[in-house]
């Protein structure tokens, strides 16, 4: 008989993606500087990063349907035990309706287009905008195919046009579930490349929820000159290879923060509500929110599904640990169009100005007002005796008085780098 071999623990995620997969970002959790979540007696897993003490995990834990209680039972007391905070980001309403009965908060942060392959495309008025962009491409000599057999020539092509998409891109680069990794885990998706006049000028990869046979497109990178209509012929080859290989649903990714400022499934959430719209309004000039829900209207899905954000506690804390994850470059990196990034030197600037300008006036004051350096005087003379033998020392009570403030300074020291050092080892 042959032995069983054991299966190691990146090959039993990848089982566990390719049989429980049910988010659309289900492949996403087998990249690279993810943490992963375990509970002993649960086929499962659920993967995060942790940001500000808070554990912001990926869409959906994955695992079994029936396991899903369980196991985000168990991921909200180990969260617990480590005094930490969690979210859900980008998670289903499956997983919605289990949190919500265990008492965590579902609050709705966007929208899903989902295409039913099942039935025939929209006909007359319905997608009329995206069926003549199709053809405007086709006339212009766009072709699309499937890239199956891998070329480093290809790759290279490939990840030149998803820099020059990104480096056109008014914001900055982002992290979390927006992390661009067009070629990563090749083998599990589907990767479609558009040709003009023998150059790649877009290009579309797909990523499967075979879960409930679903195909996702997770990029859709393009050059700057590429014909109109490039990505909606990509996005239709997808659609049809999908529908050919028997998947019975087709998503474009969630459009962040669409109707979150609307009426919540599973509560009222005002300030969640109100803060939706405010970020949807102050941030869209950087991130297009209502051009790329219109791009994405003219396909006239069948469906949208709503997106959630799990949370249990402390929502202003929990936003913040989210907009961190997503930002690599830091919180204020966010703020900004590209254009503008060199703005965020400007406080940190200023400060060493003014602290170098506080050090100028405290010596000048100093200097005119000798009753100033009283304080520092003392210090310094305390740490000076502290330093000499004590029969040198003709006062007892100096003694003992410069001896104890070393002492202090030294505990407190001591103390603030153990307690920094303890909260750095518990995240």
């Amino acid at each position: 008989m042959m032995a069983m071999v054991a299966e190691s623990s990146a090959e039993r995620r990848l089982r566990l993606v390719r049989q429980h997969g049910y988010n659309g970002l289900a492949l996403l959790t087998l990249y690279d500087g993810w943490r992963y979540f375990e509970s002993p007696g649960i086929d499962g897993f659920v993967p995060f990063e942790l940001h500000r003490r808070t554990a912001v995990a990926c869409g959906d834990p994955v695992c079994a349907e029936s396991d899903l209680p369980a196991l985000l039972a168990a991921f909200a007391e180990y969260c617990q035990r480590h005094r930490w905070r969690f979210a859900f980001v980008g998670a289903t309403d499956r997983v919605a309706r289990v949190a919500s009965t265990l008492g965590l908060k579902p609050v709705k942060v966007g929208e899903e287009p989902l295409f039913d392959l099942s039935q025939p495309l929209p006909r007359g008025d319905r997608a009329k905008r995206a069926r003549w962009a199709i053809n405007r491409a086709r006339r212009s000599g766009v072709c699309v195919e499937e890239y199956c057999e891998r070329s480093p020539t290809v790759d290279a092509e490939i990840e030149e046009v998803s820099a020059e998409w990104l480096s056109a891109r008014k914001g900055p680069p982002l992290g979390f579930l927006l992390r661009s990794r067009p070629l990563a885990l090749r083998e599990e998706k589907r990767i479609f490349i558009a040709r003009h006049e023998e150059r790649i000028v877009g290009v579309i990869i797909c990523s499967p929820a075979r879960a409930r046979m679903m195909m996702l497109v997770e990029e859709l990178p393009r050059r700057s000159d590429a014909p109109f209509g490039t990505s909606e012929l990509l996005i239709d080859a997808a659609r049809e290879a999908a529908r050919r290989d028997g998947y019975l649903w087709f998503s474009l990714g969630v459009s962040p923060l669409q109707g979150a400022a609307g009426r919540q499934p599973y509560g009222r959430f005002r300030l969640a509500r109100a803060l939706a719209a405010a970020c949807y309004s102050c941030a869209n000039f950087v991130y297009s929110f209502r051009l790329l829900n219109r791009f994405k209207k003219k396909f006239a899905a069948t469906r949208c599904e709503d997106s959630f954000l799990i949370y249990q506690s402390a929502l202003l804390a929990t936003t913040l640990a989210v907009v961190t994850a997503f930002s690599p470059d830091g919180v204020s990196s966010l703020l900004l169009p590209r254009r503008l990034q060199w703005l965020r030197v400007v406080p940190a600037t200023a400060l060493w100005f003014a602290a170098v300008a506080g050090l100028f006036v405290a010596g000048f004051a100093a200097w005119q007002f000798p009753a100033l350096q009283t304080p520092f005087l003392l210090v310094r003379h305390a740490f000076s005796l502290a330093v000499l033998p004590g029969d040198l020392m003709q006062d007892a009570r100096i003694t003992v008085f410069a001896h104890r403030m070393v002492s202090l300074i030294v505990v407190l020291v001591l103390a603030g780098g153990g307690m920094l050092w303890r909260r750095q080892a518990s995240a």
